[in-house]
């Protein structure tokens, strides 16, 4: 009876440490990837309705700008801007960056060394707009996520030369001479909408902690209740074996 006794308990030990080490393990790989992967599902949503939003101040400006364009013939000459710089005052006069609670900030840059103001910030931006000029990017916006901390979405939208009349009017304007003169169809510049999605990135963070927290103290508790469950089992199996084989099973209670 000692024997089995002594048994019973080394398996409890070995089992036990065994399972702690099993529910540890596998409660750690459970929550890691239940973390990465709820964290990479919201910061891919954060950044989509960022791109939403962005899009959104895009569609209004080009209507602020049709109908600001459209009251030309009713003003004298002199008392709007050049055609050439409508896009960039009428967004001065729509204001649509203080949209979204101001996350948004939104500007018009001239296309890369033929700016009429200001061009390009950054070289990334560069980029986009020469890539931008492509035939086979051509009337698409780009959006990127920019910054060391990657905490800004930003997305490009093109302008496109349409018109002679807007050809002849930047030429005009620039003084250029060929073969730098503009042509229909030519990228002349961008309209850049920047979100900053940081706040959003910090809230995810911190939410998605919890969460994984959560899903952590479950995978113990479960992976617990599985394993005692096994573990009877066996003492059990154990118990059955022990008494098939017991010569003298009259005497299991005695001491």
């Amino acid at each position: 009876m000692n024997k089995y006794n002594q048994k019973i308990s080394s398996i409890n030990n070995i089992l036990t440490t065994r399972y702690a080490i099993i529910i540890l393990v596998v409660s750690v790989v459970i929550s890691f990837f239940s973390y990465t992967f709820i964290l990479n599902k919201t910061r891919t949503d954060i950044i989509a309705s960022a791109t939403n939003e962005s899009n959104l101040v895009i569609n209004l400006s080009k209507g602020f700008v049709k109908a600001y364009s459209d009251f030309e013939d009713q003003y004298a000459n002199g008392l709007l801007p050049s055609r050439a710089i409508y896009r960039s005052h009428a967004l001065e006069l729509a204001n649509l960056s203080s949209l979204f609670e101001g996350s948004l900030h939104s500007e018009v840059v001239g296309f890369p060394g033929k700016s009429i103001n200001k061009g390009p910030t950054d070289d990334k931006m560069r980029r986009q707009m020469l890539l931008l000029q492509t035939s086979s990017h051509q009337n698409m916006n780009l959006t990127s996520v920019i910054k060391n901390d990657k905490s800004v979405v930003r997305t490009v939208a093109p302008f496109y030369a349409t018109e002679q009349a807007c050809v002849d009017c930047h030429n005009n304007i620039q003084h250029l001479a060929e073969p730098e003169k503009w042509q229909v169809g030519d990228l002349m510049g961008a309209q850049i909408v920047e979100k900053n999605i940081k706040p959003q990135l910090t809230t995810s963070k911190r939410e998605t902690f919890m969460v994984t927290l959560l899903i952590f103290c479950a995978a113990i508790t479960v992976s617990l209740f599985l394993i005692i469950i096994f573990q009877k089992m066996l003492l059990a199996k154990e118990s059955s074996k022990q008494k098939n084989t017991d010569t003298m099973p009259g005497c299991i209670n005695r001491s």
